[in-house]
């Protein structure tokens, strides 16, 4: 299995966010089993969050220099979705492999 370490150069401060309160559920365990798809409700429920956050730019940088997944500044991100992202903005990305197994 493979494991990474972040190498982020820019991190948001999270404390900001207006999700700071929300259950993690919200965001990121309803894709999991599903073929990474949410539905528009989901998407709209974590918008309630994301649509007046501080730092909703931010936050979706990050997730697409760490290649995360789930429901990021409003978007829900794949991993097909970072990369695209990151080679449009020119954003790096900012991880390097710890081990290989």
């Amino acid at each position: 299995m493979t494991q990474y370490r972040f190498v982020v150069d820019k991190m948001p401060n999270f404390e900001r966010a207006a999700c700071t309160s929300a259950p993690s559920s919200v965001f990121f365990s309803r894709i999991e089993g599903r073929g990474g798809r949410i539905s528009r409700e989901e998407l709209a429920e974590a918008n309630l969050y994301c649509s007046s956050c501080p730092i909703r730019q931010e936050c979706l940088e990050y997730a697409c220099r760490t290649d995360s997944v789930g429901i990021w500044g409003g978007r829900f991100l794949s991993e097909h979705i970072t990369r695209r992202l990151r080679e449009k903005h020119g954003w790096p990305l900012q991880r390097e492999v710890v081990t290989d197994a």
